[in-house]
């Protein structure tokens, strides 16, 4: 068995700049230390891009929709169009398990979106799964700015309980 980190959507648009998640900076130094412990453990690194619309920040090709972790050649990058990087790219399960990857561990944001839908992606393709705490994030109400709905902290946990029940 094979476990692989897949670090989804941390780019700039989410970590730098005045829609940067919550805590980016924190975040981002822990998933950074992910990485590099997984790298120095000889673990598969995958680094997951959002392809976001022509008018968004992290629109292909702008600043914004740069990784701000930058990948080492021989480390996959798969770019998605939709949440869920498994709908994106159909024969991406398949990859993985060409290279022998049975477990994903994941990372990154938006907790509530693109991170669970990934997630629940490779869980329905028979992928074990696992999400530490301290390695996803979110914004308050789902949103930059958002008035209202839950908090930043409730649709962490609400994630990290759905994750951990699918880890079993």
């Amino acid at each position: 068995m094979t476990k692989a980190l897949m670090v989804i959507d941390v780019q700039a648009s989410l970590f730098l700049g005045k829609w940067a998640v919550p805590n980016n900076a924190e975040l981002l130094s822990r998933i950074g230390d992910r990485v590099l412990q997984a790298r120095m453990a000889g673990e598969p690194v995958i680094f997951v891009q959002n392809d976001g619309p022509e008018d968004e920040l992290d629109a292909p090709g702008l600043p914004m929709w740069d990784l701000v972790i930058h990948p080492r050649p021989e480390e996959m990058v798969v770019r998605k169009t939709t949440q869920n990087v498994f709908e994106s790219n159909p024969d991406l399960a398949d990859e993985l398990r060409a290279r022998g990857i049975t477990e994903i561990e994941a990372c990154g944001v938006q907790s509530e979106l693109c991170l669970v839908s990934s997630i629940r992606g490779a869980h329905e393709k028979g992928f074990r799964v696992s999400l530490h705490p301290d390695l996803h994030g979110t914004y308050d109400g789902g949103y930059p700015g958002a008035d209202s709905g839950p908090s930043a902290k409730e649709l962490h946990d609400g994630v990290q309980r759905e994750v951990d029940a699918l880890s079993k």
